[in-house]
């Protein structure tokens, strides 16, 4: 346990707010010169505490040994104490236990079973008044009705008294702990009493409810007296002031269920716990302040809800003012304004004040909600505007007033413009399709159910909340937020448009110059460039998803705007503009293209190839990263689109391919950060060749493999070439490999043939050439595959030669093998000979 701490007070150890000069428990000068000497005096106490701790550790551990060092050779205490008993109840100490407080690294207060010596007398005291209160309960259920009236009435009061004296009692000795637990019997014992005096009948008629009801307000009253009362100097109890609370909410409850006033019970009850905080802020007394505020809290909420419900489920004069719903919500306004005024923080008020200026509008407001949603879009965009303008126009402490309400305004205004685009694509779903409808189609469903012309000066209301909530901020960015409202007013203008029955280019027409205008910006303002971007690059998809009906629609727009994303990929200011317009610009001119197909053609047949070619080029002039994906993803979505209309499914995908891999070829020769690329294009232009061989019946292999093997071989004298430290083996043998074993394969099929014939022929060439330039690999493929060849044609004639002749074959063989062995090991002696005469 520490003793110095300086979160608690030295004298009564509870817990110091930051910065206060006296202890708000005992009035203690914790800022005192004094108090600063007793600090470090405490801090001194704590060191010694320390090594006393660890001299004893090291006793315990080693007795005999640290005895004889430390000259210890009798007991540990002074020969004038009488010695302790050498068993000792575990859990407890001989040592008189310090103050509660937090425990210091040096000092562990747990003993061995693992409970803290403070923490026993708590779960003592807490297991007994649990014990009474069970008690009390079991005899008020048991033996009550066997006592008379006047021993009744003995009983409770004699009980509760002594339990609220003995709590006094022990509080001012200083047994803070016993006294919180017998206070909080004795406040039981209060409610039970107010309970049994309900049930027999001395608190009248009334209903179970308000006899709860009762009992909370009284347990609440006794809590916070008790609470408040200080006795001796010593700190307030802390147990009552939460019993206070809890006992508000009890009654709260109970009065809920008494009477159908349920509005007048929250305010009641909710003006309780506001005097009851104001009380506990003058007196000092924290618990009793938070206790008393939550419950406040909990019974506004409570209150505030059932008259906002109420007030919206009938929403007229009669349930608002006679009904008294719109009193409640008023009354709870001013109960926002309370804490502030109570606590007497500017902030705190301010914010309370706009949340009741947030009730107060709602109040007013409430009656148009009968009404159809033209006129609640109205009303809330004057409102929202009226509020927006308080922003503008108060003084700076003053002006956060309006926060709330303009910002629950805006909500509102947000939702019904949500509302109108829901109404619009409803509208545009009536013409949806794919190139199906004429260029001048129109827009025609139900009527909206908002009204379209307070589209804009909603969406513009939301704005100029968003900006005059930080005047000083807007005043600098002035023109920033001109540009944001040119472009909320021209798509909100959009949005109008195509909530009536007009065709559907007019609105398409404005999104494009809106896509357009950003794109422009992207490439003049420096600062706001990806922003602009992404703009352009959003408004563009969705004039593609609105023009999608019509392809005609969709040539005329997304072709310039393609143009326009273009030039802000290659000339944009910074990498995210870049990156931004780039991955836009090929879905552009890819859609543009298959629009354009559609409109001439009227088929799909060369959609894919067109918009391969389309997406290629601009991947071809603008090598980077987020066109070439784009660009890919398009082409490769657009193949299936021309695979369901042609009949020769196969030699269309090789000619797509074909085209594919001289795309990808050129980029690899025209760039040279795209050199590696070449072998992707190389494989496209191999698999096309193998598609269209397939699509023809071809089954031979040579024609698959050789254009592959011919250029693997040609890279492997490239490279043998430019590095003459390369082996043939890594450089050569793929190409040679890959051009000899499936022709070997088929040859070991069908041995009599033209195709062994002229394999046969290429290994022989293998050979030679091989041998005259000294290259492993094309020797060892060429007199390998050779041999097998050789030996594929010695089979079937191999049965029909006479048996001598194969054993005269393997004697030859034999003898040739042993000659050749006996010089060898001629060889080997001489070697071995020659090194025996070397000095």
């Amino acid at each position: 346990m520490r003793y110095a701490d300086p979160l608690l007070c030295p004298d009564c150890r509870s817990a110091l707010p930051a910065g206060i000069p006296v202890c708000p428990s005992c009035d203690l000068l914790v800022r005192h010169p004094l108090a600063v000497e007793l600090f470090g005096t405490l801090q001194r106490a704590d060191l010694v505490l320390g090594r006393l701790r660890t001299a004893s550790a090291a006793f315990h551990d080693r007795p005999a040994a640290v005895a004889a060092q430390s000259g210890l050779g009798g007991p540990l205490v002074p020969p004038s104490t009488p010695m302790p008993p050498k068993r000792v109840a575990p859990g407890l100490s001989s040592y008189p236990a310090p103050p509660s407080g937090p425990a210091g690294p040096t000092n562990p207060t747990v003993a061995a079973g693992g409970v803290s010596f403070a923490s026993v007398p708590k779960i003592l005291l807490g297991l007994g008044a649990l014990c009474l209160l069970v008690a009390a309960v079991t005899f008020l259920a048991v033996s009550w009705s066997a006592l008379g009236v006047g021993g009744r009435t003995a009983v409770l009061a004699a009980l509760t008294m002594a339990s609220g004296a003995a709590a006094l009692l022990l509080h001012r000795a200083g047994l803070r702990i016993a006294a919180e637990s017998l206070v909080v019997v004795a406040l039981g014992l209060l409610g039970l009493d107010v309970l049994g005096a309900g049930a027999a009948g001395w608190l009248g008629d009334g209903a179970d409810a308000a006899v709860v009801c009762t009992a909370g307000v009284v347990v609440a009253v006794a809590g916070a007296l008790l609470g408040l009362v200080r006795l001796g100097g010593r700190p307030r109890l802390a147990a009552p002031q939460v019993v206070a609370g809890l006992g508000l909410l009890v009654g709260y409850a109970g009065g809920v269920g008494a009477t159908d006033h349920v509005l007048v019970v929250g305010q009641v009850f909710t003006l309780a716990a506001l005097l009851t905080t104001a009380v506990a802020a003058r007196s000092g007394a924290s618990v009793l302040l938070w206790s008393a505020a939550g419950t406040g809290a909990l019974t506004w909420l409570a209150t505030a809800g059932s008259a906002f419900v109420a007030s919206a489920v009938t929403p007229d004069l009669r349930q608002l003012w006679v009904e008294g719903s719109g009193w409640s919500l008023v009354a709870s306004a001013a109960a926002l304004v309370a804490p502030g005024v109570v606590a007497r923080r500017r902030r705190l008020l301010l914010a309370g004040t706009s949340g009741a200026a947030l009730l107060v509008t709602v109040v007013l407001t409430l009656p148009c909600i009968g009404t159809d949603p033209r006129t609640v879009g109205l009303v809330a965009l004057g409102t929202t505007a009226a509020w927006a303008l308080a922003l503008g126009l108060l003084p700076h402490p003053v002006r956060l007033v309006a926060v709330a309400p303009a910002g629950a305004g805006s909500l509102v205004l947000v939702a019904l413009a949500l509302q109108a685009v829901a109404d619009v694509l409803a509208r545009w779903s009536g013409i949806a399709a794919v190139f199906d409808r004429p260029a001048g189609v129109r827009l025609t469903g139900p009527d909206p159910v908002t009204e379209p012309l307070l589209l804009v000066p909603s969406l513009l209301a939301v704005l100029g909340c968003l900006a005059l909530a930080d005047r000083e901020r807007t005043r600098r960015t002035l023109p920033v937020w001109g540009r944001v409202a040119g472009l909320v007013t021209s798509v909100g203008t959009a949005a109008t448009l195509a909530s009536y029955d007009v065709p559907l280019v007019v609105p398409l027409t404005v999104l494009v110059l809106v896509a357009a205008t950003a794109a422009a910006l992207a490439l003049l303002v420096a600062n706001e460039a990806a922003a602009w971007a992404g703009i352009a690059a959003t408004t563009t998809a969705a004039v593609a998803l609105g023009a999608l009906p019509s392809d005609g629609l969709v040539a005329a727009a997304l072709l310039p705007l393609s143009a326009a994303l273009v030039a802000v990929a290659v000339r944009g200011r910074d990498a995210t503009t870049r990156v931004l317009a780039g991955a836009a610009a090929p879905a552009a001119l890819g859609l543009a293209t298959a629009a354009v197909v559609s409109l001439v053609a009227d088929d799909a047949t060369w959609t894919a190839l067109l918009v391969l070619l389309a997406v290629g080029v601009v991947a071809l002039a603008v090598p980077r990263l987020p066109v070439e994906a784009t660009a890919v993803v398009v082409a490769v979505l657009a193949l299936p689109v021309s695979l369901a209309s042609v009949d020769d499914v196969g030699g269309h995908v090789a000619l797509w391919l074909t085209v594919a891999g001289f795309l990808v070829s050129g980029t690899a020769l025209l760039h040279e950060t795209r050199r590696p690329w070449a072998w992707v294009g190389s494989a496209l232009l191999l698999l096309a060749s193998w598609v269209r061989l397939a699509d023809l019946g071809v089954t031979a292999p040579e024609p698959y493999t050789l254009p592959l093997a011919g250029a693997l071989t040609a890279f492997g004298l490239w490279r043998l070439g430019r590095s003459p430290a390369a082996g043939t083996l890594t450089t050569l043998a793929p190409g040679l490999l890959l051009a000899t074993v499936p022709s070997l394969m088929w040859v070991l099929e069908d041995p009599v043939s033209l195709r062994a014939l002229a394999l046969g022929g290429a290994c022989l060439a293998l050979t030679v050439a091989g041998a005259s330039l000294r290259w492993s690999a094309p020797l060892v493929v060429g007199a390998g595959i050779g041999a097998a060849v050789v030996l594929r044609e010695l089979g079937p004639y191999a049965g029909e030669f006479p048996k001598w002749v194969w054993i005269g074959l393997a004697g030859a063989l034999l003898t040739v093998v042993g000659i050749t062995w006996e010089r060898r090991l001629l060889d080997v002696r001489r070697a071995v000979g020659l090194l025996g005469r070397l000095r």
